[in-house]
């Protein structure tokens, strides 16, 4: 099948929805099908090329589209900006389309639907976010798609109450690439390789440290360590960038009177050494703070590489985080409770046999959650 995969955004890009891109068209090509990726030609602080930057299967193909670019007008930050942006790119792509034949379009835009659906191609919606504006125009443009595979069930269950038509909606959240996880160093390499010197439990968290500003547990996690810095037991692992919020939080880290003995700060890393850095830890944390965007929207895909790492996961009792996890996977703390995510990591101190119990099914569990299996589920409903 010939499947044009419709993006609006720059890519390669540094931000997780261009990596979640490029692992859903790999799984499509391994799957077996012909997968071109359309996307615009936008400035890109990313210089090196698509392929290269993922190392991304060369059987997909990227076909960038001229359209206006509003970082290279002065109107990058302005809503008029991205509205032009994405009429243009809807453009360039229907005007694509009419000339190529394709057997289904995906796109994760909701912002391209209205072109899309012009085609008459079936086209496939990946939901992330339901926009804030149009509702009536986006409802209707779902009920026209082949399917709306959202990422969370909060997100179905919103959709339904909209008025979209509940047999056109699966949930399917994020997944992994389980290769990436088949020879992680030792643990004693792992820490070596990131600085981390302690016989202390070291208790990680791995991934981008904000998303569109917006606290994601960095803060509650320091403030649990301070309060187990007198027992000496635990030591902190922040991997993440950008440069300015890893900043932040070693100045918050200081004020709280955590020194080098209990948490370092490795800044912003390569996708490629994030197994890595995981494999450093002895537990994995997710303590999202209770935004509706974490509880409505949110399928992290570091949950997914939490779980293929084989390491205890912490994370704030969230309905997101339900559609996957549970207390067989997962220890669950309250979210923006630091008291809770001590209690946590006390559990976890208390009850080892427990916590690799916990571990040993979470790493099962995640069998069903590769980007393969996960796009299998998604072209069968569309078909």
């Amino acid at each position: 099948m010939r499947i044009a995969y419709c993006a609006n955004v720059r890519l390669p890009s540094e931000r997780a929805h261009g990596h979640q891109i490029a692992q859903v068209c790999d799984a499509l090509a391994a799957l077996g099908h012909d997968v071109t990726i359309l996307a615009p030609k936008r400035w890109n602080p990313v210089q090196e090329e698509y392929h290269a930057y993922y190392k991304a299967n060369p059987k997909v193909h990227l076909q960038y589209l001229r359209a206006f670019d509003p970082n290279m007008h002065g109107m990058s930050t302005g809503l008029p900006g991205l509205l032009f942006a994405n009429y243009t790119t809807g453009c360039a792509i229907r005007c694509t389309l009419q000339k190529q034949q394709f057997d289904l379009l995906y796109t994760r835009a909701p912002a391209l639907l209205g072109k899309l659906l012009q085609t008459g191609v079936p086209v496939v919606l990946e939901l992330h976010q339901i926009p804030r504006f149009g509702h009536r125009r986006f409802v209707a443009h779902c009920n026209r798609c082949r399917i709306v595979a959202c990422l969370t069930s909060p997100m179905r269950d919103a959709l339904i109450a909209m008025g979209v038509e509940p047999e056109r909606i699966i949930v399917e959240g994020d997944a992994v690439d389980l290769s990436r996880f088949t020879k992680l160093p030792s643990q004693v390499v792992a820490q070596k390789q990131f600085g981390v010197r302690t016989k202390r439990t070291v208790v990680g968290y791995v991934g981008r440290l904000k998303t569109l500003g917006m606290e994601k547990g960095v803060s509650h996690l320091l403030q649990a360590l301070s309060v187990l810095r007198p027992e000496a037991t635990h030591f902190g692992l922040i991997v993440g960038g950008p440069d300015g919020d890893c900043a932040e939080y070693q100045a918050q880290a200081k004020s709280l009177g955590l020194t080098e003995e209990d948490v370092c700060f490795t800044g912003a890393v390569s996708a490629h050494d994030v197994p890595a850095s995981l494999a450093a830890c002895d537990i994995l944390a997710m303590p999202f703070p209770d935004f509706p965007h974490y509880r409505n929207h949110m399928s992290p895909l570091k949950m997914f590489e939490y779980m293929a790492a084989e390491r205890v996961i912490i994370t704030s009792d969230l309905p997101t985080v339900r559609d996957v996890l549970s207390e067989e996977t997962a220890v669950f703390c309250e979210p923006d409770n630091v008291a809770s995510l001590v209690g946590a990591l006390q559990f976890i101190a208390a009850n080892p046999d427990d916590a690799k119990k916990r571990t040993a099914a979470a790493r099962s569990l995640v069998e069903h959650h590769t980007w393969q299996e996960r796009m299998k589920r998604i072209l069968k409903a569309a078909i």
